[in-house]
């Protein structure tokens, strides 16, 4: 089955669920294909209840940071997935607040147009 989505903001951008023992919390996540990991602002990983897992090194555009992880159970296009998700904050200004990494994102196959403003999930 394949699904389309338009960009929202001039921005791949779709929901994404993360649940948690206290409570769960919902992003328009940003599409990440650079992204090894999926991740969450770390206050939302705390408010919701989110099993501590270890930290990771990751490497940026800036450099390398250790971030850590969280076990959670997201919901992405309608279908609950068990991944260690990693946990940041983003500044206040960014107007990004989550990231949909390739640890959700191989499971589909995904198609940008740019062009078109649109996203094509099969």
């Amino acid at each position: 089955m394949t699904m389309r989505f338009r960009y929202v903001d001039n921005m791949p951008l779709l929901r994404l669920r993360v649940l948690g023992p206290k409570g769960k919390k919902e992003y328009n996540a940003y599409l990440d294909i650079g992204a090894s990991k999926t991740l969450i602002p770390e206050t939302d990983a705390h408010e919701i209840g989110l099993h501590y897992s270890g930290e990771i090194p990751i490497i940026t555009g800036s450099g390398e940071d250790i971030l850590k992880l969280y076990s959670a159970e997201v919901e992405f296009l309608e279908k609950r997935h068990q991944i260690l998700l990693l946990a940041s904050d983003f500044p206040k200004s960014s107007p990004i607040k989550s990231i949909i990494g390739r640890d959700l994102l191989d499971n589909y196959k995904v198609c940008f147009d740019g062009r078109k403003k649109e996203i094509e999930i099969t």
